[in-house]
């Protein structure tokens, strides 16, 4: 037997009705829930998705930015490579002027100093012939005085070789002089 309500005057409805109408209730509740959750998910991800659009044009801002900036760069970098390699070849030249300069130089003053002391030989060549000369005049001087001294000292010899029997014989002839005389 079903109680009547006293305010409503309705009988009150089995316990079966009642667990579905709070099931339905429920779902109707969670339901809502979900609605204001889901919708309170929504504008917080259109915020999030506004967000993301401003930071990627602020971002692809600063990419082509930096993309400018790096050609920009890219340029002044080429331009410096290439006139750093306009005076490394100048540098380069100029070296090899340099280098052409001190070996002709170089051969100049080596062929310059060759000829002296070839000249510088040469006068101590003649200057010593010169002694040479000298000595073999004075030499040959003394060669001639010491002939000469030969030739007397030989004619002496001679004259004493070829008066030795003559004088021996003297010699015999006065010794029996005075011996027999």
């Amino acid at each position: 037997m079903a109680l009547a309500n006293i305010k409503t005057g309705q009988t009150a409805a089995p316990l079966q009705q009642l667990q579905e109408i709070n099931e339905e209730r429920r779902q109707q509740t969670e339901n809502g829930l979900l609605k204001e959750a889901l919708a309170i998910s929504n504008e917080r991800c259109n915020t999030l998705v506004s967000l993301q659009n401003t930071l990627i044009l602020d971002l692809t801002a600063s990419v082509n930015e930096i993309k400018s900036d790096n050609s920009f760069y890219a340029k002044q970098l080429s331009e410096s490579v290439q006139s750093a390699v306009r005076e490394m070849r100048e540098i380069t030249q100029d070296e090899r002027k340099f280098k052409t300069e001190v070996s002709q130089t170089i051969k100049s003053e080596i062929t310059q100093t060759v000829a002296e002391a070839k000249a510088r030989a040469l006068e101590q060549v003649d200057e010593t012939l010169s002694e040479i000369k000298e000595q073999l005049k004075a030499t040959a001087q003394e060669i001639e005085r010491e002939r000469g001294d030969m030739k007397i000292v030989h004619g002496f010899r001679k004259f004493l070789f070829r008066a030795t029997p003559v004088l021996l014989l003297a010699q015999t002839f006065a010794t029996m002089f005075l011996i027999f005389g």
